[in-house]
């Protein structure tokens, strides 16, 4: 008798997931799109890894996204261009998630790049593997803290349940966009351009003394080498100042997450 009861339930599972091949890949594109933007995943990352969390993920989400997903809401699978559109669509989603908490670090990451140049210390570039560019190590380092802070506080969890919430708002294949989306993409990007300045003021602030430092000098013994001394006095200071303030860096991004979070939140 076991062998026929779990023939029949093979049965059962192959014929539940023929039913929701259409929310299969509707929920999978999302995810996916999710996990390309996503901090950490998105780069780094190889592609055999990240395909096999998004079909696990997906397998995982399924049965709780099926419960609260309208069957009318779904595309025929006979009209291709409905179905593309559909799959356009929840792709823009998934980026519009990821892309919420990448612009986050962004701004962290431009904040070290105002540091690197406010402290003349541009030869230390390095090519990001995320934006394929050059990009000062201060501002890696700081990008990679707060991916390892995103880690650790469970911003990775915060993202799926901000995901989940989505298909219940906007169930997938019934995907529309408004205004206030790219409302929350302009205040995303102000949010991590202050942010970004949070972190560089007290640096900036320090290297502006030195200099000030360094002209006083410069008009007390000009006979004293004051670019060689400028710039000694601009390093110490900048790494003394950012080894002193860089941990503000990771709470100034868990505060921005959690806003981030709300704000997703508020606009499903």
């Amino acid at each position: 008798m076991e062998p026929v009861a779990d023939a029949s339930n093979s049965t059962i599972l192959a014929q539940w997931l023929i039913d929701h091949l259409v929310l299969g890949m509707l929920v999978l594109t999302r995810l996916s799109t999710l996990l390309m933007s996503m901090p950490a995943i998105g780069t780094g990352v190889p592609n055999r890894v990240r395909v096999f969390l998004a079909l696990t993920m997906t397998m995982l989400m399924l049965p709780t996204v099926a419960a609260v997903t309208p069957s009318d809401s779904l595309p025929n699978m006979d009209n291709l261009i409905d179905l593309v559109i559909a799959v356009a669509r929840e792709g823009m989603i998934g980026l519009l998630i990821g892309a919420t908490v990448q612009l986050i670090i962004t701004g962290l990451q431009l904040g070290g790049e105002a540091i690197t140049s406010t402290g003349g210390m541009q030869l230390g570039d390095a090519i990001d593997p995320s934006t394929r560019s050059n990009m000062p190590a201060i501002a890696r380092m700081v990008g990679m803290m707060v991916t390892a802070v995103l880690l650790c506080v469970g911003g990775h969890r915060i993202i799926l349940n901000v995901l989940l919430d989505s298909f219940k708002a906007l169930p997938a294949g019934d995907v529309t966009f408004d205004e206030s989306m790219m409302t929350l993409i302009v205040d995303q990007l102000t949010s991590g351009m202050v942010a970004g300045i949070r972190v560089a003021a007290p640096v900036i602030t320090a290297l502006l003394l030195a200099n000030l430092v360094t002209g006083l000098i410069s008009r007390t013994l000009p006979q004293i080498n004051v670019l060689a001394i400028g710039l000694s006095i601009n390093a110490l200071a900048m790494l003394v100042v950012l080894a002193i303030t860089i941990g503000s860096a990771g709470l100034i991004f868990q505060e921005e997450l959690a806003d981030t979070a709300t704000r997703l939140g508020n606009l499903w």
